[in-house]
């Protein structure tokens, strides 16, 4: 056998067996899914009994009040949130974690909670400064008072934004004139800044002037020797200033100034807007339309003031001057 012969012969053979191993690989294929044929269940609804003691252990472990804290020498533990970081800030060169109730305050006077539950930007230095609701009010301000810092519709009370800038002074001007009869007395009103015009009233006890400034109350003959030596009617009258409810007594032919004192106030929330404001009388506050403000007194230095909303107390406030 030449040798091209016996190339041809080992040509055949392998071709042979390339054909005969494929078809042994394509029968293990077919056959594939019979390998892993899963034998047919057969129903069983029997239960195996409790294991009471896995089971009560298993109940407790849910039903407890799971807290995870971390032990801090010589204190009680302190809880670990979860799912949030710590805040731990550094100050003063101490760390403070805003945690934990006894450690020191950031931001004096409020509290590190206080500043927390808020909502606050308690890495600001100016934080006590800020107004986060927008009312006019700084945090600080709302931590005196006891207010809500993140809701405008809890502040402090108004009054707190008025100020006083000076003290103002007008005279009421009286002189008892004459008695023109027995009922009757004439009590001249003089010129001053607000009442310009001289007028006459002609009253008897228990009547209103014309300008409703003042009522007759009663009168006391009296004689005193004038300035000149003589004898001469010296009758007093007592009157009660009726814008202020005040009794004043004035002596026959003596000029008389019944004192009314006017506070210049301003309110912050309308910077610039200055007004004055009569002893006795009551003003408005713009932003504050259902409390009615009351000028009681006013001093030279300070006005006492009273506010009242709606049913609730009435609240008297002294503001010093700016």
């Amino acid at each position: 056998m030449n040798s091209s012969a016996w190339d041809k012969f080992l040509l055949l053979g392998a071709a042979v067996a390339v054909i005969g191993l494929s078809g042994f690989f394509v029968m293990k294929a077919m056959g594939f899914g019979e390998t892993f044929k899963m034998a047919s269940a057969v129903p069983n609804d029997e239960l195996p009994d409790t294991d009471q003691k896995t089971a009560e252990i298993a109940r407790s472990f849910v039903e407890s009040d799971m807290k995870w804290e971390t032990q801090v020498k010589g204190a009680a533990p302190k809880p670990v949130p979860l799912f949030v970081s710590i805040p731990i800030v550094e100050s003063g060169g101490k760390l403070i974690d805003m945690l934990d109730p006894s450690a020191p305050k950031l931001r004096e006077p409020v509290t590190n909670a206080w500043l927390l539950d808020n909502g606050l930007d308690f890495l600001n230095s100016a934080v006590l400064q800020q107004d986060p609701d927008g009312d006019g009010f700084t945090s600080l301000a709302e931590w005196d008072a006891k207010t809500d810092p993140v809701d405008p519709a809890s502040h402090p009370p108004y009054a707190d934004k008025l100020v006083m800038h000076s003290r103002q002074k007008q005279e009421y001007k009286l002189r008892f004139a004459a008695r023109p009869d027995p009922e009757r007395f004439q009590i001249m009103r003089l010129p001053s800044v607000k009442w310009p015009q001289r007028d006459n009233f002609y009253l008897k006890v228990g009547e209103t002037s014309g300008d409703k400034q003042f009522r007759l109350d009663s009168f006391e003959v009296k004689r005193a020797v004038n300035n000149v030596g003589i004898e001469a009617d010296a009758t007093e009258l007592t009157i009660t200033y009726l814008p202020k409810n005040e009794k004043h007594v004035i002596t026959r032919n003596q000029d008389y100034g019944v004192p009314t004192y006017f506070a210049e106030l301003e309110f912050l929330l309308a910077p610039g807007n200055k007004f004055y404001v009569k002893e006795g009388d009551t003003f408005p506050v713009v932003q504050d339309p259902e409390t009615k403000y009351r000028v009681i007194k006013v001093n030279e230095d300070s006005v006492v003031i009273t506010y009242q909303t709606g049913v609730e107390p009435e609240q008297t406030v002294e503001i010093r001057k700016k």
